[in-house]
């Protein structure tokens, strides 16, 4: 009669590949970058580890000329199952030319660190198409994304990602939630220190047309606040436009989006269409992951 440690062990093997064969049979959204600035819930398998060089580019004001192009250089590594760690550096450029209420300024400059943690609360299953993760990225920066000018800020960006697959292997959607308090010095005076805090949703769609080339579109609901929780907006803007990811090789994705602001209003000119004072004409972003070996 064989021992019972014996049978314990031979039927927890069994379990165990009965499950990963229920797992194999679930349908899953892809890990590359498909929805644009959009996130989705993959965190990788322990022992990955990638490189990531994300450029985010903001367009147009009231008037003048402005652009400002935020450079963010990350290190990611999947520590556990469900667990993901990062750490960044930032690089900003700033350009801005006879726009209202911003000086001229044309820089480029060092703008800070960041570390961010991730955690996959929920998997999919058979019985549930959804999947859920949470993260936190406490940040310094060194430079005012609006004027371009030094102004040391320390922020923490709380995110909430959830994606789900729509059609196996075809069609994907997923949604962000983003809220990120912070303490800054003023710009124009750097005595004082001021609270904010930004608030972000965003829904994307993406479209398998190859096994290498993802389309989708993007909507992103932007709120600036002059309190640390979203209580006082000074302004939002929605936007909107189409999304790309090529994954040039098995190691190497691309991936690219460009919005124009579609509505929007400010407090400071209320009365009309687009919010020019706390956002841009148009965002865009153009990312390169890379996947060590």
């Amino acid at each position: 009669m064989p021992h019972l440690p014996t049978v314990g062990l031979a039927l927890s093997a069994a379990l165990a590949v009965l499950a990963c064969e229920a797992r194999a049979d679930v349908p899953d959204v892809p890990g590359d970058d498909i929805f644009g600035f959009t996130t989705p819930t993959d965190v990788g398998n322990p022992g990955d580890t990638g490189f990531a060089n994300e450029n985010d580019g903001r367009s147009g004001k009231r008037g003048g000329r402005y652009h400002a192009l935020n450079a963010k250089y990350e290190l990611g590594h999947t520590v556990a199952a469900d667990w993901w760690v990062g750490i960044a550096a930032f690089g900003a450029y700033n350009a801005a030319r006879n726009v209202p209420d911003l000086f001229d300024v044309n820089r480029a400059a060092f703008d800070g660190l960041s570390f961010e943690i991730m955690y996959r609360v929920v998997r999919r299953s058979q019985v549930n198409p959804f999947a859920l993760a949470v993260a936190m990225e406490p940040r310094w920066a060194r430079i005012d994304g609006v004027p371009g000018l030094t102004s040391n800020a320390l922020n923490v960006a709380f995110k909430l990602f959830a994606d789900v697959v729509v059609v196996p292997d075809r069609l994907f959607w997923a949604g962000n939630v983003m809220w990120t308090p912070q303490r800054a010095e003023d710009p124009n005076d750097r005595s004082r220190w001021l609270s904010s805090s930004s608030l972000l949703v965003s829904s994307a769609m993406a479209y398998r047309v190859s096994p290498v080339v993802f389309i989708g579109a993007e909507a992103r609901y932007l709120g600036h606040h002059h309190t640390l929780f979203p209580t006082r907006e000074v302004g939002r803007a929605i936007y909107l436009g189409p999304t790309l990811l090529w994954k040039i090789t098995d190691k190497v994705a691309f991936n690219t989006t460009f919005q124009p602001q579609v509505v929007g209003r400010s407090t400071v000119k209320p009365g009309l269409r687009l919010d020019l004072d706390n956002f841009e004409r148009a965002q865009f972003r153009a990312k390169l992951a890379v996947a060590l070996p």
